[in-house]
C-alpha cells in the first residue's frame, strides 16, 4: 500500500519525475502521430528511432517514480475532497502508472519482434529476445496502439481533474506539485496563507 505522509507537498525528485515524464509523454505522442502519417524516408526512420528511445527512457523513469512513491509516500488529499473523488484519483493514478509501464513495454516487444535491432539513441543495443513471427508483432502492436490512446485519454482526465481542483475548488492539489511551491495553510478564518508567512491563528492539520 502507498504510504501517505503528513506533509502536504511532494519531494523535489517526485516533482522532477512528474513534469519530466509529462514532457516526454507529450513528445512521444507528437512523434508517434507524426511518424505514422509520413511516408518512408530518412525523417520517418529517425522519428521511429527517437520514439523507441524516448519510450525506453519513460519506462525507466516510471520504474524510478514508482520506487520513490513507495519509499516516500504521497501527501494526503486536500481537506474537503469528497471520498468518491479520492477513490477516482487513486484509481486514475494506478491506471496511469500501469499504462506508463505497459505502453512502452508493448512497443518495445513488438519492435523487437518485427523491426530489430532496437537501439537506445542509435547506439546501445536493447532488442528483446522475443518471437519474430509476423502475427505476434502485429498483435502486440495493436495492443500498443490501444493502450497508447487509452493513456492519452487518462492523461486528459488527469489534467482536467487537476484544473478542477485549481480553478474550481481552489485548493493546493495542483500547486503542491509545482516546482518550488510552498503549500498554503488554511486557517480557521478560511483564508489561505503562505506556509512561510506569520499566522494570526492556529492552522488546521
Amino acid at each position: 500500500m502507498i504510504r501517505s505522509h503528513s506533509r502536504r507537498g511532494y519531494s523535489a525528485a517526485q516533482k522532477w519525475l512528474h513534469w519530466g515524464m509529462a514532457l516526454l509523454v507529450a513528445i512521444l505522442a507528437a512523434v508517434g502521430l507524426t511518424m505514422t502519417r509520413l511516408g518512408e524516408g530518412t525523417v520517418t526512420g529517425a522519428l521511429y528511432e527517437l520514439h523507441k528511445s524516448i519510450g525506453l527512457i519513460v519506462l525507466a523513469l516510471v520504474t524510478a517514480r514508482m520506487a520513490v512513491r513507495l519509499a516516500r509516500g504521497v501527501p494526503p488529499p486536500e481537506p474537503g475532497v469528497p471520498a468518491w473523488q479520492q477513490r477516482a484519483a487513486r484509481a486514475s493514478h494506478y491506471g496511469l502508472y500501469g499504462l506508463l509501464v505497459l505502453v512502452p513495454l508493448a512497443g518495445w516487444t513488438a519492435t523487437s519482434s518485427c523491426c530489430g535491432p532496437v537501439n537506445l539513441f542509435w547506439s546501445v543495443p536493447m532488442t528483446l529476445p522475443v518471437s519474430g513471427e509476423e502475427w505476434f508483432a502485429k498483435a502486440v502492436f495493436w495492443i500498443h496502439y490501444l493502450l497508447a490512446f487509452t493513456l492519452l485519454g487518462l492523461v486528459a482526465l488527469h489534467v482536467a481533474g487537476a484544473l478542477q481542483h485549481h480553478l474550481v475548488r481552489r485548493d493546493d492539489t495542483l500547486s503542491r506539485m509545482l516546482p518550488e511551491s510552498r503549500p498554503a495553510v488554511r486557517h480557521a478564518t478560511g483564508v489561505a496563507r503562505d506556509a512561510g508567512a506569520p499566522a494570526a491563528s492556529s492552522a488546521e492539520g
